[in-house]
């Protein structure tokens, strides 16, 4: 029986990489903002309805990370998937409708916030379940591969077959979600200890949510965590979401800018290929030190109209490489009851960011130029590494 479940076990992360493929070959990913741009609106309205996805993703992400916990993970991931197809059918059928393409936005928000930390949460239980957790920062970094080889994938077929074809995208898209819904019916749920079965859900919940949020107060090494990938991931997406309009700007036809799109996404998937072994050689001392000043310098090589995009296509890399060694520092000292809830306070913190910065980018852009709206974000970045790097420093004399 224990052979059984160990199986089932591993099974789940095999079944990981196929919906990581399947649920990331999304075909809207590098064109939802010129599709929005096409039919009629504006870089305010980009802005906005990305705010507006941050905000509903900031709204759901722990109560969804506490629907993983105390309903299940597969549950949630599910229930993600489900979500994305309403996504999908507004901005198919409802997009001369504004206040439609909102409730798109917000319904996206959401399907995100039911797999953001229910995704890491049923892999990394998976894995503890059978006395493996140690392999973490290796599985998630074939994840991270997996992820970045399907945007590849996605990114090419658009600039070579579908340039333009910004509706068959959305119909690709939904296909492909059957597919990776059909992955996470297959899973085994893990076992989620809790100490709280008599009560009813609504005392459940809040219960939860007052011992999650103690477990990121209380932890001065978590929360630092939570709060440098945000601060760094955000701008690096802006910047990614933006970069359609960027390299237009610079001159660049639209089937070129998809190509950076997807050698940003192949470097990445490098990044999380090499990210156990460049932790193994370097240490976290070292890349939480070397690593933000790396960010802050390739954002300013961005802004070189003939060459930036090679240091567009390094961030992937980057971003890549820190985002598979950061969520494995930050499962080492989570709780499995809380996981799923506690990984959504990243997400929250990331979309906190988001919500900030992604529609002054937008209002910059409109009124002067995307260029000086890349310039704007390689300021507020230094300045977070600035911080970052006095922060450390003083850390260490106390």
């Amino acid at each position: 029986m224990k052979a059984v479940k160990r199986n089932a076990y591993k099974r789940n992360i095999f079944l990981d990489y196929l919906h990581m493929f399947f649920r990331n070959t999304n075909f809207t990913h590098g064109i939802w903002a010129a599709y929005l741009l096409l039919k009629g609106y504006s870089l305010i309205d980009v802005g906005l309805f990305e705010m507006i996805f941050h905000i509903s993703s900031l709204a759901g992400e722990v109560p969804t990370g506490v629907v993983g916990d105390l309903l299940g993970r597969r549950v949630s991931r599910m229930l993600g998937i489900l979500s994305y197809f309403v996504y999908i059918g507004l901005m198919l059928f409802g997009i001369h409708s504004y206040f439609l393409i909102i409730i798109a936005f917000v319904i996206c928000g959401l399907s995100y916030t039911f797999e953001s930390g229910s995704g890491d949460a049923l892999v990394y239980d998976s894995l503890k379940e059978i006395g493996e957790e140690n392999k973490f920062m290796k599985v998630n970094g074939i994840r991270e591969v997996v992820y970045q080889v399907a945007t590849v994938v996605v990114l090419f077929l658009t600039g070579w077959l579908l340039e333009g074809e910004h509706a068959t995208d959305f119909y690709l898209t939904a296909g492909l979600f059957v597919i990776a819904f059909v992955m996470i019916f297959l899973m085994k749920e893990t076992h989620i200890p809790h100490d709280t079965q008599g009560l009813s859900f609504r005392k459940r919940m809040n219960d939860h949510f007052v011992k999650t949020w103690k477990i990121v107060r209380g932890n001065k090494r978590l929360l630092t965590l939570i709060i440098i990938g945000a601060l760094l991931f955000a701008p690096v997406t802006s910047l990614f979401i933006y970069a359609q309009e960027y390299f237009q700007y610079l001159g660049f036809s639209e089937r070129w800018m998809l190509f950076f799109l997807a050698f940003h996404a192949l470097s990445a998937a490098i990044g999380g290929f090499i990210a156990s072994k460049v932790e193994q050689k370097l240490g976290e001392k070292t890349l939480m030190l070397v690593v933000p000043i790396l960010f802050a310098i390739s954002f300013w090589l961005t802004l070189e109209p003939n060459f930036g995009f090679v240091a567009f296509i390094a961030l992937g890399l980057l971003e890549s490489l820190f985002y598979v060694i950061l969520f494995d520092y930050m499962n080492r000292v989570i709780p499995s009851e809380a996981r799923a809830s506690v990984l959504s306070f990243f997400g929250m913190s990331f979309s906190a960011v988001m919500i900030m910065i992604f529609p002054i980018m937008g209002l910059i852009g409109e009124l002067t130029s995307i260029w000086i709206a890349y310039l704007f974000l390689a300021i507020i970045v230094t300045i977070v590494v600035v911080f970052l790097e006095w922060f450390t420093h003083r850390k260490k004399k106390i």
